[in-house]
């Protein structure tokens, strides 16, 4: 016989899990399939069920009560994967900066995965990235804030305030800050170059400059980047760390 109490918790699970496996770039992205989604989910929804308590409140309204539910909880797992997303994103904004400053932003693609154009050095350190995520756990530190979540936000216990929506600005506003902060280097290596070719075209007039620039520019930046990337593994590491103080902020939030 069909256990409705357990079948409203498990939808309600799979609500949360789906919104969030889809958001979150490790797992989700228009280049996974959606039945390997949908397959994860439903994984993770099965194996956190017996970990999950019951609503503490009844679901009231009937049909309706239900769906809006399940709308709640979809809303804090997309808020969950935002979180995700938006420090990950940081990385991008940072290889376009870089290609900015050194002269690779004609060179854009058309990128599937996100469905807008991207440079080439900001789809790099996207993969590096999403690869060093990986390598670095953190898909089990995903499954533990999934199951931290419910234990901090119990199933329909979520409340939206404001306090959510300004944690969210203040991470987009982070994201830029790491974004602009992992490109110092380059920029500074790009100003150095600029003010250099600026004194010689001042000494040497019959010099084409702006030509000149361009591959001193592409050189010195990718040196750059390639002294650069042994330390970007510490930076991730702070990324990880700084991702999980702020779900933890948020879940404190939603409470």
């Amino acid at each position: 016989m069909l256990n409705y109490e357990l079948a409203i918790n498990f939808l309600l699970i799979f609500a949360r899990v789906s919104a969030f496996i889809v958001v979150v770039p490790a797992f989700g992205g228009t280049n996974t399939p959606r039945l390997i989604k949908a397959g994860i989910s439903f994984v993770l929804a099965g194996l956190l069920l017996p970990l999950v308590a019951s609503p503490t409140s009844a679901i009231t309204g009937g049909l309706i009560g239900f769906a809006l539910a399940v709308l709640k909880e979809t809303a804090v797992g997309i808020i969950m994967g935002l979180v995700c997303v938006f420090l990950l994103n940081s990385l991008t904004i940072a290889g376009q900066l870089f290609d900015m400053h050194i002269g690779f932003m004609m060179s854009n693609f058309f990128d599937p995965a996100i469905g807008a154009q991207v440079t080439l050095l900001a789809k790099f350190l996207y993969l590096l990235g999403i690869t060093l995520f990986l390598t670095m756990n953190g898909h089990h530190m995903v499954i533990s804030a999934l199951f931290k979540s419910f234990q901090m936000v119990p199933l329909v216990g979520a409340e939206f305030k404001g306090d959510t929506a300004l944690l969210l600005i203040r991470i987009f506003a982070k994201m830029i800050t790491i974004a602009v902060q992992i490109c110092l280097p380059v920029i500074a290596v790009a100003l150095i170059i600029d003010v250099s070719l600026g004194l010689v075209g001042k000494t040497a007039p019959q010099l084409n400059i702006f030509m000149l620039g361009f591959p001193i520019k592409i050189a010195a930046g990718i040196m750059t980047l390639a002294v650069m990337l042994p330390m970007l593994g510490t930076v991730f590491q702070s990324l990880f760390r700084m991702m999980e103080r702020d779900m933890h902020t948020l879940f404190k939030g939603l409470t």
